[in-house]
Order: structure tokens, then C-alpha cells, then sequence
């Protein structure tokens, strides 16, 4: 990757977007507290004390950079919105009698009838379809209409597949852009976003990164936040659709790296030997902070990220220590 220089990586790790950072994660649990508190009102599923609002890429790591995005889970323990999604997901059963519905009231199967055969038609009750059960669809578009509710005109919340996407110059600053996945919860910790393709759910469980990627920090020191936010900002770079990387597969990429590459008071130098050490080893082995008992290329977190992150590390071949 040409144009990287030791002075350009000494001030990406430099610059501190911490303030920016607490600032905005101040305004989205405001926005959330206030908008689960009046859909409690009326929706006998949410409460404030019910939910968790869960920061998941650099939110998470405090890797913050100028273009980072703020991505979080926010979670219902509500074990009949659980149900009423697998109602729900019976997608085929209902297509199939919806059609059957159709074609039989099709006025290609009309014939001219009697008035004897009117006036007993007109005694049969009409098909009717069960009223879908409150899922996590609808929890979507409540929220995002309860988010409109409390911010200025000037923003706009998009609902999207699985999650709803926040922007808003007057609320949260220019290109700031929030993300917030509604999901369930589990009382063991498992996050569990529901996948229709799939008819489940897909868990997610913290605790575990927490306790790597926390150990990790106080093993190697600010080194370690340093890179991330290093490897964030030239992935976003070198990416033509601007998106940063996978914030799991890079913590176990740089969780999976020896001690003694962080030892060092100048970050380019560590860049340099963190980098060179990724490039001769083979990463697809390293372990998950999701699940230790999973390499980074078996657990479904992380193993499709690993193809474009070992092309954006080739990229860096041509880097020595005589760019400045």
C-alpha cells in the first residue's frame, strides 16, 4: 500500500477520539432509554429494565477512529417475542394458504351461480388469517419509530434488514453513523439475532471476548489499542467500499500475536514487526475471542472475513522502516 509513511502511522495512533466517542455513546443511550421508555407504555414486551444496550465493534475495544462507525446490540430478554418469531418464520405454510386462498376466489374459478347458491354462499364465513404475532419485525418498527419520535427533523432512521441505521448531523455530527441491531436475550448471556434464510437464531456471547481482549490489553499495554486503531483506519482506506474490518477477527488476529511484538515506545517500529509476523504465519489457526475452542477460520464470527484481510495485509508488503 503506497503512501504509508512512519509519520502518518505515528499519528493515527496518536490522536485521541475518546471524548468524541464517549460523547456520542452518551447521546445513543439516551436516545435508546428514552425510546424503550415510551414503547413501554404500549408494548407489554419492552422495558427499560428488560433490555442492554451492547456496544460491538470499536465501541467494544475503544479502538475509536474519524471514521468509525458506532454498531450496537440491543437486546430484549422477552422469551415470547421468541415464540412469535418462530411462529412467524413459517413463512412457506402461510404462502402456501395464501395462494390456495387465491386461486379458489380467483374469478377464473367463478361460475354463474344460482340465487339459491348466492344466498348460501353469502351464509359461509369468509376465509380469514391469523393476526401475526409481535416479532422482532415489529419491534424494528417500533423502535424506529420511537427513535424519529425523539430526534430533530433533520435525522433520518433507515430500517433495514436486520437493523436500523441512524444519521443525523444536528444529533450525533456529520457522518456519524449508528447502527442498532434489535435482538434477544438469553439469561445465560447469549445474544441472539434471528436470521429468516436460516429459521433461527444466531448467538452471540461477549463475556469470553471481554475477558481475552481486556487480558490482552493489560498484558501489552496501549500498544495493543494502538494497532487496532492502526489496522482500522488502512483496512477502511484500502477498502473501496470504505468498510472497516470484522472488530472480532481483528481482536483475535492481534490476540493471536506473542507479547513481545508489542514491546516498544515507537508504534511504527511494533507496526512494522506485527505486520511482518502476520504475513509469515499462518493466522486461519489463531483462536477466536469469541470461542477459544474455535480458530478464527472455523468459527462463523470470523471465518469469512479472513480471505480479505490476509489480501489487505499483503498490501502492506512494500512498507520497511525507510517510509517517512
Amino acid at each position: 500500500m503506497r503512501g504509508i509513511s512512519k509519520s502518518l502511522i505515528q499519528s493515527i495512533a496518536s490522536v485521541d477520539y475518546s471524548e468524541f466517542a464517549d460523547n456520542t455513546e452518551s447521546k445513543v443511550n439516551a436516545l435508546v432509554s428514552l425510546a424503550v421508555e415510551d414503547m413501554s407504555y404500549s408494548i407489554p414486551f419492552v422495558s427499560v429494565q428488560n433490555c442492554i444496550l451492547q456496544p460491538a465493534n470499536e465501541t467494544f475495544n475503544g479502538a475509536i477512529t474519524a471514521e468509525s462507525e458506532f454498531i450496537y446490540l440491543l437486546a430484549f430478554n422477552s422469551p415470547q417475542i421468541e415464540i412469535n418469531c418462530m411462529q412467524y418464520n413459517d413463512w412457506w405454510k402461510k404462502f402456501k394458504e395464501r395462494v390456495v386462498f387465491a386461486w379458489n376466489n380467483s374469478k377464473r374459478k367463478k361460475r354463474r351461480k344460482t340465487k339459491k347458491q348466492q344466498a348460501a354462499d353469502q351464509t359461509v364465513p369468509q376465509y380469514e388469517f391469523d393476526t401475526e404475532k409481535y416479532n422482532l419485525d415489529a419491534l424494528k418498527e417500533d423502535l424506529q419509530k420511537a427513535f424519529a419520535k425523539n430526534l430533530s427533523q433533520t435525522s433520518i432512521v433507515y430500517n433495514l434488514d436486520r437493523y436500523l441505521r441512524i444519521i443525523g448531523r444536528d444529533d450525533f455530527g456529520p457522518k456519524t453513523q449508528i447502527f442498532i441491531y434489535p435482538c434477544l436475550m438469553d439469561d445465560f448471556g447469549n445474544y441472539k439475532i434471528f436470521i429468516n434464510r436460516k429459521k433461527g437464531f444466531y448467538k452471540l456471547n461477549f463475556a469470553k471476548r471481554a475477558e481475552i481482549v481486556n487480558q490482552k490489553m493489560q498484558d501489552v499495554g496501549e500498544n495493543f489499542v494502538s494497532m487496532l486503531k492502526i489496522l482500522n483506519t488502512l483496512f477502511r482506506t484500502s477498502s473501496r467500499s470504505g468498510l472497516g474490518p470484522n472488530q472480532i477477527f481483528l481482536e483475535s488476529l492481534l490476540c493471536g500475536v506473542p507479547d513481545e511484538f508489542y514491546i516498544g515506545t515507537d508504534i511504527y517500529q511494533v507496526f512494522l514487526k506485527i505486520v511482518n509476523y502476520l504475513n509469515l504465519t499462518d493466522v486461519g489457526n489463531f483462536k477466536s475471542v469469541l470461542n477459544p475452542e474455535l480458530t478464527i477460520s472455523q468459527d462463523r464470527a470470523t471465518k469469512l472475513n479472513q480471505i480479505a484481510f490476509t489480501r489487505f495485509l499483503n498490501s502492506l508488503n512494500d512498507i520497511n522502516d525507510k517510509n517517512d
